[in-house]
């Protein structure tokens, strides 16, 4: 029973600790409705480079990244 009574008290501090940030997250509105504004345009823009790298990234791969060609190695100054 000891046991369990030491595995409960970490448990309920963490939980006391995640209430009390949840009150002040709620009672600070300005600075929490910038950070969710924040957090939604990290989101979208995420979002964006990923949909233009699905339609526009083979594209560019075959830009950088040329298969077959007969380009010489470009030589260093040590050659």
């Amino acid at each position: 029973m000891a046991a369990v009574a030491g595995w409960q008290a970490p448990w309920r501090a963490l939980g006391a600790l995640g209430r009390e940030l949840a009150a002040e997250w709620a009672a600070q509105d300005v600075r929490a409705a910038l950070c969710q504004l924040l957090l939604l345009w990290l989101g979208l823009s995420l979002l964006g480079v990923r949909l233009a790298w699905r339609a526009y990234g083979g594209a560019v791969a075959a830009l950088c990244y040329r298969e077959g060609s007969t380009v010489e190695p470009v030589k260093t100054h040590r050659e």
